[in-house]
């Protein structure tokens, strides 16, 4: 469900500047007549910030004029709000660039000025021009920073407009949790100031998170509350928005009559007033609603229309909307080309703003595409994205409530200690109360004061010695606990790869197994078996190394793998590996190549290291894209060689080049051909390493390739 998002933050962008006069426009006009050049640049911005609901020219030309005036009459506060004003109007037209020369031309002066107040005001209207540019990133790091100011400076009107703008990115996110938190937050202040507008578009929200949690009946008595104030007070904006979040429950109940009535009325407000924005919006969700009812060709035009202004005017999170409706309908009316060019737009635009539920939304399309095209594997594969990231996204959810949880514990475990320690200063205080008038008793008896300290020194030499053997206890204790520590990683480690990684080609051999003997049922097509008996070749190799690295690494861990270690030849040893993998880099178009000359010695287990060098030959193949390079070269220093696989692979981040060797880490990736793995063959090769007295590291830059270096004895 789409709501309009950008008409309520359009709406609420206004907001700041009204601060300056409350009066109508007439009013401040004939009041304009009488002030003095020095004193009219903040009227001219409030009849600006007037004019921007009603009237977009003359809210330019007002802007402009205020903008002048702080400009010839050198008031640099001033000037700050009149660069911020008329940044907002190039907004409201979608002119980016324009609005944001004039926001950085205000930021210099703010920063220069060390004004809190205009500080705060700045970062506020800098994050809302990102978020209207759908970057949200940076949108939420500039409200952040206006919070910091707006504590400074106490000014709680900025930091209610910018609780909500914080609130509208979240819900577009899909983190209805903290959206609503951040509006009921910001309601809060607004019935303090006892701002009716405020509270008017704050309320709009919250009927928004709940229509967007199906709660449709206390959403639309929201709503109704809405639209009867607005229509008093003739606020055409919000008319126009509720009209078509009403018209959205009409249409998710089935009742498409009823929408296109409020979807129409939405509409006709928002080409009154000149809310190109706000037309976008009604048209895509008019022409949704006629696909619902099977009228394609109005569908197409509607959509078309309303992705063609929100092109224009850049809305990119809007165009992301466009674009699913668009597809939908393309694959619904079978032309399958034009629906795979705009899954693949929504795509690329959904990672580029992180916005993860329209990107599985656009998966599951894309999905349904490739089996309307016949391409079961992809589709199969594209489904399998599907589920990876709903499960993640339903993992992040699980997450921030748990971190929820564990918060409210430690506040309540925390004032439990809080008690407990002033119970405890209490006893204490009554303890040295009573100690002190037992003191004055022991003056007089000294003697058996003297008694008592003789017996107090051998009691504590006695507890020294006891607790010695404590801590001698606890040290055993702790080493054992470690111990177990890395048993319980080992087990936990074991049954991950075996529930998980043996699970998938399993899957995958049972499948296409399955897809084979429905083949030879019905219509005996032999390339397709043949592609189904690749299928379950492949997976089958996978599930062969796999088990292979496990029963290794197994032997390893219960200390039955032998060590036997020799002096061999290194470039013969490499040499009967490479041919190994041979079709494996033929198959990606690889060159894999060793300049490693003969009789290169080493010493080393021989099994151990070929063990090695197939899981990093392996690992360079999966990671290397198709027509890349993987080398393999030696060196020699001191009494060691270092053994070097070279790839030109799309590299390992600082970061994860940290997990790579830790049992505890559970790394794995998908490689350049959507090829699996445990993540058990870097550590095996770690343990077999070490066991022949050398070391494995890597030396990596993301998209810049890795090279893997193992260190060996010569003899």
């Amino acid at each position: 469900m789409q709501f309009p998002l950008k008409l309520v933050l359009l709406i609420f962008c206004l907001f700041p500047y009204s601060i300056f006069a409350q009066e109508n426009i007439d009013q401040l006009k004939k009041q304009l007549k009488v002030e003095p050049d020095s004193s009219k640049t903040k009227l001219l911005i409030n009849i600006s910030v007037k004019y921007a609901a009603t009237n977009l020219d003359s809210a330019f030309l007002y802007a402009n004029k205020a903008y002048n005036f702080a400009k010839i009459n050198q008031e640099k506060s001033i000037l700050v709000r009149a660069g911020l004003n008329l940044a907002n109007r190039y907004s409201q037209v979608g002119q980016s660039e324009n609005a944001y020369k004039y926001l950085l031309e205000a930021k210099d002066l703010a920063h220069a000025l060390k004004d809190t107040a205009l500080l705060s005001r700045f970062y506020h209207n800098f994050g809302y021009y990102f978020s209207d540019n759908s970057e949200y990133d940076k949108a939420i790091e500039n409200f952040n920073k206006a919070i910091e100011y707006c504590k400074i400076s106490k000014n709680d009107r900025i930091l209610a407009n910018i609780l909500n703008g914080l609130g509208i990115i979240y819900w577009e996110r899909g983190n209805l949790e903290v959206a609503l938190k951040k509006y009921l937050e910001a309601y809060r202040i607004s019935e303090e100031l006892k701002d009716t507008n405020l509270q008017l578009v704050l309320l709009l929200n919250i009927a928004n998170i709940y229509a967007d949690e199906s709660r449709n009946n206390i959403a639309l008595e929201y709503y109704q509350k809405i639209l009867d104030l607005a229509i008093r007070d003739k606020n055409l904006d919000s008319q126009a928005i509720v009209y078509n979040n009403i018209a959205t429950i009409h249409q998710e109940n089935k009742e498409f009559a009823k929408a296109l009535e409020f979807f129409n009325k939405s509409l006709n407000i928002n080409d009154q007033i000149g809310n190109e924005a706000g037309e976008a919006l009604a048209m895509n969700n008019i022409g949704e609603n006629y696909f619902k009812t099977g009228n394609i060709k109005e569908a197409i035009f509607y959509i078309d229309n309303s992705l063609a202004i929100n092109r224009k005017l850049k809305l990119e999170t809007d165009i992301v909307y466009n674009l699913e409706s668009l597809a939908k309908v393309y694959l619904f009316t079978g032309k399958l080309q034009k629906a795979y060019d705009i899954i693949n737009e929504g795509l690329k635009l959904c990672k580029k703003l992180k916005i993860k539920t329209m990107e599985r939304s656009f998966l599951q399309l894309k999905s349904e595409y490739y089996y309307s095209a016949g391409n079961y594997k992809k589709a199969y594969k594209t489904h399998e994205n599907y589920n990876k990231l709903k499960d993640s996204l339903i993992e992040a959810g699980k997450s921030d409530k748990i971190a929820h949880l564990q918060t409210q514990f430690e506040t309540e475990k925390k004032e439990k200690e809080n008690e407990i320690l002033k119970v405890t200063n209490e006893l204490t205080q009554e303890k040295l109360d009573k100690e002190k008038a037992f003191t004055n008793y022991l003056i007089v008896f000294f003697v058996i004061t003297m008694s008592l300290l003789i017996l107090v020194y051998f009691l504590y030499k006695s507890k020294t010695k006891v607790n010695q053997r404590i801590n001698k206890i606890n040290g055993m204790l702790e080493e054992s606990n470690q111990k177990l520590k890395i048993t319980n990683a080992t087990k936990d480690r074991f049954f991950s790869i075996i529930a998980h990684d043996l699970r998938s080609p399993f899957n995958s051999i049972l499948g296409f197994s399955e897809l084979i003997k429905s083949e030879l049922k019905e219509s005996k097509n032999l390339n397709l078996i043949e592609e189904y008996n690749t299928n379950i070749n492949e997976s089958s190799h996978s599930l062969f190394t796999l088990l292979e690295n496990l029963l290794q690494w197994a032997k390893s861990q219960r200390g039955e793998l032998e060590f036997n270690p020799v002096q061999f030849d290194l470039h013969h040893l490499i040499q009967s590996n490479l041919i190994i993998f041979k079709l494996k880099a033929a198959d990606k178009v690889i060159k894999l190549s060793s300049d490693i000359p003969p009789h290169t010695e080493a010493y080393g287990d021989i099994n151990m290291v070929s063990t090695i060098l197939r899981n990093l030959i392996s690992n360079a193949l999966k990671f290397t894209e198709q027509n890349g390079d993987i080398t393999i070269s030696a060196d020699i220093q001191d009494e060691f060689v270092f053994l070097k696989v070279k790839d030109s692979g799309i590299g390992i981040s600082k970061e994860n080049q940290e997990k790579l060797f830790k049992l505890d880490c559970n790394y794995t990736t998908v490689g350049t051909a959507d090829e699996t793995g445990s993540g058990l063959g870097l550590i095996l090769c770690k343990e077999f390493a070490e066991r022949n007295g050398g070391d494995i590291w890597v030396k990596s830059e993301e998209n810049k390739g890795s090279e893997f270096i193992l260190s060996l004895k010569i003899a």
